[in-house]
Order: C-alpha cells, then structure tokens, then sequence
C-alpha cells in the first residue's frame, strides 16, 4: 500500500491544495505523493485550488476563471496564524526535488477545456518528475493523453462508471469499484478509514497518519 496524501490535508498547521502543505506531505518518509486540483484563471494561469469560486477556501470572493491571478494575490489562503498566497502550478513544481507521485486533478466542468490542457500540458514537459494527469471530464482527459502518456479517469458516485475498462495508462476508483480487474496501476480515493483489502493499491487519503504503520 502507497499513501498519496489528498490535497496535503492533515500533515501541518498549513491548509489542504497551499504550497506548504503539499510541500511537508512530500517531505515525510511514509507518504509516497500527493494529489491536488487546478483550476485557470481568466489570464490563464493555472492555480491550486478545489472550487470553482475562491470565497470557502479564502477571505476573497470571486469565480476563478473569472478572476485575474494578480487580483488573487491579495487574499489569504491559509489561515490567520498561517497565512498562505494562491500557489500557481509552476510554483509548486519548481519546489519539488523527490520522485514521488504527483497527482495533478483537473478541474473544469465545461466542454471548453482546449486551451486549459494546451497550457498544463506546456508547464508540466519542462520538469522531470514522476506527474500523473486526471480528471472526472471523460473528453479532457481523451484530449490530454493525446499529448502525454501517463493520464487516469476518475471513477465513482456514478461519474464515469461505464468507463472502468478504458485505455489510460491508471484510474482512480472508488472503494467500491478497487476488484475490477487489469493490469494498470489503480488508486483508491478517498480513504479515511482503515479497511482489511488495501495492501496492493495507492490511497489517496486526508488522513495519513492512519495508515502509516
């Protein structure tokens, strides 16, 4: 069993998809990578961050496509006592030294996802890191794996189960689905609790610690 720490929840003081908390999961011997999600700005930067708007995640407000990177700067992330800026993908990427899995989710509900894998596509080809692409959009992912190999469909709550036997090179699936059977590389997400069957797939968890012995 690997552990993918889920957005770096749970390993600080920082708060989930900010740059110091995928960083310190990374650092911890027992995690074996990490997963967040990315969204692109109305200038087409691409940021770490879950929803479509920022007002839950921030003491901002605002949709992100809608938003201008520079205008995003002036919120806090973080907390009070742990303050943290949006962090852009290359940010992240450029503070990362170690082989581990990087699970990249990205995040657009729309059709109009072109442009928005032309410019992750772009930013990830100039690092040599060990970077899996994913995405619940069935056509983004189709799109992305015509430019890069290692891509993975998110499966689960009725997104995507008629797909569980597709060409990409992984899938992610939820605990119900973990027996399909294939040779690929399989992820479970997201797990929480201790479970009797996990020994031979990667988790992806908010709650490390849990598993690391």
């Amino acid at each position: 069993m690997q552990i993918i720490s889920h957005r770096g929840s749970n390993v600080s003081n920082y708060k989930p998809n900010t740059k110091q908390a995928l960083l310190t999961a990374l650092s911890l011997d027992f995690i074996a990578g990490i997963e967040f999600d990315i969204r692109i700005t109305k200038d087409k930067k691409i940021v770490i961050i879950h929803d479509p708007i920022i007002n839950l995640v921030s003491d901002g407000s605002g949709i992100v496509k809608k938003m201008k990177y520079k205008k995003m700067l002036k919120y806090n992330f973080g907390t009070k006592e742990n303050p943290s800026k949006i962090c852009t993908l290359e940010e992240l990427l450029d503070n990362i030294k170690s082989n581990k899995k990087i699970l990249i989710e990205l995040k657009e509900e729309s059709d109009d996802f072109v442009n928005f894998v032309d410019i992750v596509y772009r930013i990830i080809k100039n690092y040599n890191l060990n970077i899996y692409i994913t995405s619940f959009n069935y056509e983004l992912i189709q799109y992305f794996s015509t430019k890069y190999h290692n891509c993975g469909l998110i499966i689960g709550y009725g997104i995507n189960t008629k797909r569980l036997y597709n060409h990409f090179n992984f899938n992610i699936l939820t605990y119900k689905y973990r027996k399909i059977y294939n040779k690929k590389e399989t992820f479970l997400w997201t797990i929480n609790e201790k479970k009797n069957d996990l020994e031979n797939y990667n988790i992806i968890t908010d709650q490390p610690y849990l598993f690391k012995d």
